[in-house]
């Protein structure tokens, strides 16, 4: 063990690393970025650490013999080498990489290719504070949960509101206004939450599925931790693939990317 990738989020860090021919993935929360010095050092306190993402200074900071890699260099590097470890794809394609905000790419690894396009501040970061605001929870994971069981139908206002008695001239579940939706009363938090969730995921595709058209391309890889357990997001960040072209790939270690590609540029 003696390279340690290391992505330092706003609110998630993510390590990697190999133990006997092995990779490993851990999660540490960004806010007790000392608890997890005390661990690596611990771990293997000889090991090369290569660290990137917004606290990646920080973290140099507590831990000797650590290198910064450029986090777009880190992200991008590691998403293609994940895509094509797991799905086996080795095209160009549109990154959406959602963490506390979401940052999309143009990525052709094969051709040594990668470019920022754009980026949101909604991401992970959105779905945790307003979240917070609307159930007074701390715990992303909890707030997931509890969206599981929310109705957005309830909250959001519906293409199929707008057109009573009609035929929608697109599908009727789409949103036509986020969270304006008829109040009857019988709204839950939960219902809130899960129309917060959509509201992220939808923005988030509309802005990848324009940024693959405008490069030719169809293929959309989703990564980040803000999709780490949410299988709400996952299926939202599908729902338009009967009106748009394109094809939406998940990493099942998408939210280490920036770590995975932390050690190949090391």
């Amino acid at each position: 063990m003696n390279r340690i990738g290391i992505d330092a989020g706003g609110t998630l860090t993510k390590v990697v690393y190999f133990e006997r021919d092995t990779r490993h993935h851990r999660f540490f929360q960004t806010s007790d970025l000392d608890g997890l010095g005390k661990w690596i050092n611990w771990l293997s306190p000889d090991s090369e650490y290569y660290v990137t993402g917004g606290k990646a200074g920080v973290l140099k900071n507590i831990l000797a013999n650590s290198t910064l890699v450029p986090e777009f260099e880190a992200v991008c590097s590691g998403s293609a080498y994940l895509v094509s470890e797991e799905h086996q794809i080795n095209r160009p394609f549109i990154l959406a990489n959602i963490g506390t905000g979401t940052s999309f790419f143009y990525v052709d690894w094969k051709n040594n290719e990668y470019r920022r396009l754009m980026g949101t501040g909604l991401g992970g970061g959105t779905i945790l504070g307003l979240g917070r605001i609307l159930t007074g929870l701390d715990s992303f994971e909890e707030i997931i949960s509890l969206a599981a069981t929310g109705k957005r139908e309830k909250v959001d206002l519906l293409v199929r509101d707008l057109y009573e008695h009609e035929e929608p001239p697109i599908p009727g579940y789409l949103t036509a206004a986020n969270f304006a939706g008829k109040r009857t009363g019988d709204e839950t938090p939960n219902d809130s939450l899960r129309a917060l969730i959509n509201m992220a995921a939808e923005n988030t595709v509309l802005l990848a599925a324009r940024a693959a058209e405008a490069e030719g391309i169809n293929t959309i890889v989703f990564t980040g931790g803000a999709l780490t357990g949410n299988t709400l997001l996952r299926s939202d960040l599908s729902q338009f693939r009967n009106l748009m072209d394109y094809e939406p790939v998940f990493l099942e270690n998408g939210a280490f990317a920036g770590a995975v590609g932390c050690i190949l540029n090391s």
